[in-house]
């Protein structure tokens, strides 16, 4: 199957304009579908044949978790494999997958049937069905490989992407994840229908999701630019601040955990972020995924990336002004449409002293978005897994938070 684009990633010229001792750096290509990553310790080979082992009408998939990319300090082989399949039609898909593996859904939903189980897909929660705890042969050996997969529509992940409604997919694809190459019969014929269901979007190209994605991670690192500049301590001086791009990263890392309750019980590791950018090899990830990106906002003059001359990504800067109006007005018109009802106060137009109060208010529309998705996600967890696994879940993730503590 063709990548959305090219999977290798190659740095583009540089360009010869420098500043002391670093150098302006054109972005590289960034693609959805990544072949290789040192940090990936699941390969794709592996994680296409998990795929394969369901049906096919399927128009996007990616791996992500300490599965599938390595966390520090966590153990592989004891994590579930978190795969997400975007679908086109999550009633035929679910009917076809009752029929396959009726055991990964939880006995209300077997006697429910397709229709209860997109029903409740579609209405509730982030309009996610995860099925957890599920064990998968790979083929040529007898060893099975234990998953969590989730079902979401193909339009419901672009809306996410484009409209941060829930900011559940959108802020997990703000990090690094794994693309799953498909099989050439997994593409659907373009249609469009909506009924009582979900509505179904069936796409021959990945175009959308692609288009979707960017808009996504520039409203990621608009957002960021925005919390920084009123949290750096900076936002009495009217001056240009550096930071490492492994801050920015970790910012955006942050976005979708805000308000989130697995972070304010213990469900969750209180060091995910510190892990998800400072492990060895995954800040060359985000590097990757987000340089266009930069690169975009630097011809537009918000903001300058420089690297030291023959040094690694650790020694990536970003310049900018945290309390340039005409700045934090441009990067408030990369963010979602929703957050733009409390665009005068995010901006801090009444001048530098409000904009520490305008990312707090950022902070708070976040938490809006988040907080209720987060909370109806994991309840609706009850139904679709079943109790068991429910609360086996639910114990492994506070294993993870509240006892590393």
């Amino acid at each position: 199957m063709a990548c959305f684009r090219h999977s290798i990633i190659t740095t583009k010229e540089i360009l010869s304009k420098t500043t002391g001792q670093f150098t302006r750096r054109a972005s590289p290509s960034i693609c959805l579908y990544r072949r290789y990553s040192a940090a990936q310790i699941t390969s794709n080979d592996e994680l296409s044949t998990i795929v394969g082992r369901f049906p096919l009408r399927i128009d996007y998939a990616f791996g992500y978790g300490s599965a599938v990319l390595h966390q520090q300090n966590s153990n592989p082989s004891s994590s579930m494999v978190d795969i997400i399949m975007s679908v086109p039609d999550p009633y035929k898909w679910h009917t076809e997958n009752l029929s396959r593996h009726p055991e990964h859904y939880s006995m209300m939903s077997r006697l429910g049937g397709p229709s209860f189980v997109t029903w409740l897909q579609c209405n509730f929660g982030a309009k996610l069905y995860f099925h957890p705890y599920v064990d998968v042969p790979i083929s040529g050996s007898s060893d099975k490989r234990q998953i969590k997969y989730g079902i979401v529509s193909t339009s419901d992940l672009i809306s996410d992407l484009r409209q941060w409604d829930y900011l559940y997919l959108a802020g997990r694809m703000h990090k690094p994840i794994v693309s799953i190459s498909l099989p050439s019969d997994a593409i659907s014929v373009k249609e469009e229908k909506e009924g009582k269901r979900c509505k179904m979007t069936m796409l021959g190209e990945k175009d959308d999701i692609v288009s979707a994605q960017q808009s996504n991670l520039l409203a990621a690192v608009s957002t960021s630019l925005l919390l920084i500049g009123g949290e750096s301590g900076h936002s009495n001086n009217s001056s240009v601040i550096a930071l490492p791009t492994s801050k920015l990263y970790a910012t955006i890392a942050s976005l979708s955990y805000t308000g989130d309750f697995r972070m304010q019980t213990g469900a969750e590791d209180p060091n995910k972020i510190t892990k998800l950018v400072e492990t060895p090899g995954m800040l060359d990830l985000w590097e990757d995924m987000y340089t266009d990106t930069l690169n975009k906002l630097q011809e537009l003059g918000l903001l300058s990336v420089a690297t030291k001359l023959g040094s690694n990504t650790a020694d990536t800067r970003i310049e900018f002004d945290p309390n340039d109006i005409e700045t934090r007005k441009q990067l408030m018109n990369y963010l979602p449409p929703r957050l733009h009802n409390q665009s005068y106060q995010i901006i801090g137009s009444k001048g530098a002293s409000g904009i520490p109060q305008g990312s707090l208010a950022l902070r708070s529309e976040l938490a809006k978005i988040v907080s209720p998705a987060a909370r109806s996600q994991g309840m609706k967890g009850m139904f679709t897994a079943g109790l068991s696994k429910s609360l086996k879940y639910a114990k492994a993730k506070f294993a993870k938070g509240r006892l590393k503590k």
